[in-house]
């Protein structure tokens, strides 16, 4: 017997907020990338940025792979007539993209301040509003690009405390911005294929990626406490959050996604404060203020995600 129809709608909110709150808790715990990072470089002490990418996408992938053994083949595709294809090209798409996605930020925080890095990178953030209807079919409603309009102007004060000179540093920032944004677009399109899955194939694909170039620029060598920091980085930081992300990607669109985890921008310096002292501007402070109350006003007013098909195998 099929669930009656009035009880559908209130099946479908409660899945929606269970998708905002794993991408709260996948915000929650990235935000302490910044931290991390600076405590394993230890102002060029310790092991180059890419290095650093390298095992943090392999500790990530090795974490979440027990999760994922007997559900790799809903990576795959079917196209043509219902041929199937090892790979869909989405799932292709996402390695490439979280692997230079990983290392821009990971280079990003050792050459700048972690919340330049940070607040750079979610200007993901348009790039998700504005190809999500393209890509996905996802259109935002005017009061949803009112808030995102309000959370950047807080992301722009927050930058404005934090300004530097280090352009390469801001420009790997602004590149891992980029390609986290299209990350989250492929991520969302395949959005029927198995959350565990889709976060090992994006991590041990991208250490695969990287591998040759951690090699020749850096070396694997690393010391003891940075190979610890970096197992915690890997696990903590890294896998399982982007489990979370995966999970709530499935029952959040992800424009609206780009909003809710700006939280992670808002906890960035206070956790790298913490760490390794890097002083929290006045300007954070209120840049986070006003993240935070855009954040509650979008989850207050957010409207229940209803299943729309299943995507393409694109």
């Amino acid at each position: 017997m099929s669930e009656p129809d009035h009880k559908r709608p209130q099946a479908a909110g409660r899945s929606y907020y269970a998708g905002v709150a794993l991408l709260l808790a996948a915000a929650a715990m990235w935000s302490l990338n910044g931290a991390l990072i600076k405590l394993v470089y230890e102002g060029g002490q310790g092991p180059r940025g890419v290095v650093i990418a390298f095992y943090r996408s392999l500790f990530a992938g090795l974490c979440v792979l027990p999760f994922a053994v007997g559900r790799l083949h809903t990576l795959r595709g079917s196209c043509g007539g219902g041929l199937r294809i090892p790979l869909r090209p989405a799932a292709l798409w996402c390695v490439i993209f979280f692997a230079v996605m990983t290392v821009c930020f990971v280079v990003a925080n050792t050459k700048t301040e972690a919340a330049n890095a940070i607040v750079l990178q979610y200007t993901s953030t348009f790039w998700i509003f504005g190809l999500s209807p393209l890509v996905l079919n996802e259109r935002a409603r005017r009061k949803e690009v009112g808030l995102l309009a309000l959370a950047i102007l807080g992301v722009l004060v927050i930058f404005l405390g934090n300004a530097t000179t280090d352009l390469f540093g801001l420009l790997n920032a602004l590149c891992a911005g980029l390609f986290f944004g299209l990350l989250t677009l492929m991520i969302r399109r395949m959005r029927d294929s198995d959350p565990a899955a889709v976060t090992v194939l994006n991590n041990l694909g991208s250490a695969v990626l990287i591998l040759p170039f951690a090699v020749v620029m850096g070396g694997l060598f690393v010391s003891g406490k940075a190979l610890v920091l970096l197992i915690i980085m890997g696990v903590v930081q890294f896998g399982i959050p982007y489990y979370l992300y995966s999970l709530g990607l499935a029952r959040v669109r992800a424009y609206q996604a780009s909003l809710i985890t700006m939280l992670e921008p808002v906890l960035v310096p206070v956790w790298t404060y913490l760490a390794v002292g890097e002083i929290v501007p006045f300007e954070t402070l209120i840049g986070g203020g006003i993240i935070l109350v855009a954040l509650v006003l979008f989850i207050q007013s957010a409207r229940k995600y209803e299943p729309d098909g299943s995507p393409s195998c694109i």
